[in-house]
């Protein structure tokens, strides 16, 4: 069907048509290949009941402790990259 639209009335191809069909191709495949890659990833979450919870985000290499209310959305502490999960800020650690 496609072949019938581009073939002349001779039978044969217009060059123009096929450049055409050929950039469609190359932006269709463009388009399927190309996913945006989020940035933004809950990295874990703990529900304190009631509607209640704290969670660690990370927005590409940046990492936030949030508390969350039905009302509310704060933030509680920016994360140093550097510590390791479960090891105390090293604000914390120079103080003991």
């Amino acid at each position: 069907m496609l072949a019938s639209s581009v073939d002349g009335p001779s039978g044969e191809s217009r060059p123009g048509a096929s450049k055409l069909a050929a950039l469609v191709g190359r932006i269709l495949s463009a388009v399927s290949v190309r996913r945006r890659e989020r940035r933004l990833r809950l990295c874990e979450m703990l529900p304190l009941g009631e509607k209640r919870f704290v969670a660690v985000v990370e927005y590409g290499s940046q990492r936030f402790l949030l508390a969350g209310t039905p009302q509310t959305i704060s933030l509680l502490k920016y994360l140093d990259g550097n510590s390791a999960p479960g090891e105390a800020p090293r604000a914390e650690q120079d103080r003991d």
